[in-house]
């Protein structure tokens, strides 16, 4: 099988995936359809989606979405995929914040797909929130999960750079809970990471930097300045970076929490409260 000799783990499931894309049924009805002959122009399809794989690119990117928290985002090579240890953030605000009947203002930098702060707003139904990108590509794409999943009227996507002095003056607001995934990979190690992420997903929002930190200390410049008085800031974090993110946080004037850790058991997201 093509998928197994390009080294894909879960070949045989990533397979009926494919030809559930090419044949346009779903999963579970193709046992029904075990013994019919496929149609050429599935064939055609079947085999243009395998090429694709076979060049390891992300079956997301292939498929054109992925499940987070429950929901189905949108997704294209101008945002990260969305990863099940991201859904610890959503975790740790559940945590924090457990009364969902609030009208929580919430600030997602880094928004992407929007999927951390769409899972958000569906947690907390009477929350509006903002979600703020340097990619306009990616705005969009948050946008239009947004509309997808009926909460465009509750958010809002701004353009904006945190690498630029005053970026957060723009917002012009603070916010209840602030949360962020932002780049925290070191730049020499890019390069060396699985093929799917280090030759197709957007490397601006995976070079954090010489030390994986860059974005991190951007943050913290603002925080005290977004974050509204005993409001919270959970940021997801690299294996290893908690401790030294908690001590920027800290600099800044926050005061951190204990690390929330992924399924993996690795502290996954620093919070931070002002």
């Amino acid at each position: 099988m093509a998928l197994t000799a390009a080294g894909i783990e879960n070949a045989r499931f990533e397979a009926r995936l494919l030809l559930s894309k090419a044949s346009g049924l779903a999963t579970d009805a193709l046992v029904a359809h075990a013994r019919d002959d496929a149609p050429s122009h599935v064939i055609d399809a079947l085999r243009a989606l395998t090429a694709r794989r076979v060049k390891r690119e992300p079956m997301a990117y292939i498929l054109g979405e992925r499940e987070f928290w429950g929901l189905p985002f949108k997704v294209t090579p101008h945002v990260l995929v969305p990863r099940p240890d991201s859904e610890t953030v959503v975790e740790a605000a559940l945590k924090m914040l457990p009364d969902r009947g609030r009208d929580l203002r919430i600030l997602d930098l880094g928004v992407g797909s929007g999927c951390l702060l769409l899972a958000l707003l569906s947690a907390y139904p009477e929350a509006s929130g903002v979600g703020l990108d340097v990619s306009r590509e990616a705005l969009a794409v948050a946008r239009v999960n947004a509309q997808a999943l009926g909460m465009a009227s509750r958010s809002g996507f701004l353009a904006g750079d945190w690498r630029k002095a005053g970026w957060w003056r723009e917002l012009g607001a603070v916010f209840d809970l602030v949360v962020c995934n932002p780049p925290y990979i070191e730049t020499a190690v890019l390069d060396s990471l699985m093929p799917e992420v280090a030759h197709f997903e957007p490397r601006f929002a995976l070079d954090g930097g010489p030390d994986g930190l860059a974005a991190y200390r951007h943050i913290a410049t603002a925080a005290t300045e977004l974050v509204t008085r005993g409001g919270h800031l959970l940021a997801e974090v690299g294996a290893g970076q908690a401790l030294e993110i908690s001590q920027i946080f800290a600099a800044a004037g926050l005061s951190p929490g204990a690390p929330f850790k992924d399924l993996g058991g690795v502290d996954r997201v620093v919070p931070a409260k002002h």
